[in-house]
Parts: C-alpha cells; structure tokens; sequence
C-alpha cells in the first residue's frame, strides 16, 4: 500500500468517526428515527386526508420540515465503523480527501452504472466546478429538484413549484405526452399524470442530457425517463422516484423515498433571486468539496 493511498485512508477513517458522532447528535436533536420524530408522524399520518372533486386525493398545499429519505447513517456499522461502500464497486479508493461531499457521495443507495460509465461519473466529479451545469445558473433538472415545494391540484392538471430558481411544472392529467414536447430535449422533460388507486403518478420523458441525477457527478442521458410517485397520508406526503436510463444504468434505479410534513406555518412568499455567474472566474480549481 503506498503512502498516499493509506494516508488517505487514514483520513478517511478519522473523517467518518467525527461524521458518524456529528450524525448521532443531529439525529438525537431532529428525532431521525427516533420515536419522538416516528410518534410525530403518526399523528400526521391519522389525519384526514382531504380529496378533490373526482375523489382522488388533494395534494395540494406546501410540504416540507421533517421526514427524510437521507438515511445518513446506514453505512455505519453498530459499532461505529464506517464501510465505504462507492470503493467497493471499484475495488480502489476514490474522492477520499474530499471530505465536504462525502455525505452525499458514499450513500448506500447509488445509480448502478454500466462499468465502463464509472470513470466518466469519476471525471464529473472531481471537475464539478467546471462539468456540473446547476452550478453555473443552468436548471437543477428532474429528479434532482427532490419534491415540490408547494402543489396546486385539480383533478384536470397538477403544478408543481420549487424554491429551486422560481422554478415550476404544469402537470396535465389523464392524457398522452406531447407529440412534440416529448421529443424535444428540454430541463424539465415532458410530464403527464395519472392516478394509480391513491398514488399520483407523473412520467416524465423528452430530457437533455445537460442535468445530473445527483451531485457526485451522476449523469444522464437524453433517453432518460423519470416516474415520480407522490402519496398523501393525512399531512405527510410520501415522494419515491424512479429513473431509467438502459444505455447507461444497469437498471432502473429506485431513489430513497422521502417523506414531507404539510406546512401549516402562515405563508411568506419569498423570490428566490435570480441566479448571476460571478464565481466562475474567481475558482483555482476544478474541483469541487
């Protein structure tokens, strides 16, 4: 073993014990998992469950302040140990010393790339400064918004807004995709929605492939077809997502579900501003975290 490949191991193993007690503290104070936070969303859970006009569910409002999907500590082990996981699928170590991103690199649940895709995912990675398009003012793109921040639904359309570049989708229900939108090649893709029993589901084709799934370098290409599933139970709202991309994914890759409390919290309408380039000149390196 060379010097540099266990130094930064060693560093490695002294960054996950600090991450791994810094998660138990966060997860004591935010009740993750814990039965405080699971009784919580119980209560929520019970609550009735409002309906639109057809007798569907009314997703309606704005969600957020409690559930997760993160799963931040699960790559741990009882005892503390930290199993690096991303090494594993390459059998060497990678990203070691960029240890502000580690969290959402060396997750358990990652996209199962066709193997000779990694070194592509790799370079993206290490150049995020330069490759990752969200960073520089361009639309984080569909699934890598994560849930909506508000809905507004009917039964004849549903949109979605996110605190996300004043970012929304307008969802139309119970019809085909555009003949030509769905062809094209845009951010935020091609959306249709349907109802399968309570669940919402919204299938999403007609991407570019300028956006990421994710921020470790994630790509996608423009074949890319996203199903977003969002069920409500009382005020909590369950958003799973699924991505299937053959020319790139071994298989369709199923995301974390998260889950989001309904916000009854009064409203204060907030632009987010708009996004100007002014750290592109001032970077000494490509890499990001």
């Amino acid at each position: 073993m060379s010097r540099e490949l266990l130094r930064c191991g060693l560093a490695a193993t002294a960054l996950a014990s600090a991450m791994w007690l810094g998660s138990q503290s966060l997860s004591a104070q935010y009740g993750g998992g814990g039965n405080a936070n699971a009784d919580q969303n119980a209560k929520l859970a019970a609550m009735p469950t409002p309906k639109l006009a057809d007798g569907h569910p009314d997703l309606s409002g704005r969600w957020g302040g409690g559930g997760g999907g993160g799963n931040a500590t699960q790559r741990f082990d009882a005892k503390g140990n930290y199993h690096n996981l991303r090494n594993d699928r390459k059998g060497s170590p990678v990203n070691q010393e960029r240890d502000s991103g580690l969290d959402q690199r060396f997750i358990d649940n990652l996209p199962q790339y066709k193997p000779e895709y990694w070194d592509k995912v790799d370079y993206l990675d290490v150049n995020g400064n330069v490759e990752d398009t969200n960073f520089h003012c361009f639309p984080a793109g569909v699934p890598r918004m994560g849930p909506p921040t508000k809905i507004m639904a009917t039964p004849t359309e549903v949109v979605f807004l996110y605190n996300q570049k004043n970012t929304w989708r307008l969802i139309p229900m119970n019809r085909p995709h555009d003949p030509i939108n769905s062809k094209d090649q845009s951010y935020m893709g091609d959306s249709v929605g349907k109802w399968e029993g309570d669940t919402l589901v919204v299938d999403v084709t007609g991407f570019n492939d300028e956006t990421w799934l994710e921020w470790p370098g994630y790509f996608h290409t423009n074949k890319m077809r996203v199903i977003e599933r969002l069920r409500r139970e009382g005020n909590l709202l369950h958003y799973q997502v699924t991505v299937e991309d053959p020319d790139v994914l071994m298989q369709p890759w199923v995301m974390d579900e998260r889950v989001m409390r309904l916000n009854t919290a009064p409203m204060v309408q907030i632009e987010d501003p708009p996004c100007v380039e002014t750290d592109s000149v001032n970077l000494y390196t490509k890499e990001r975290g």
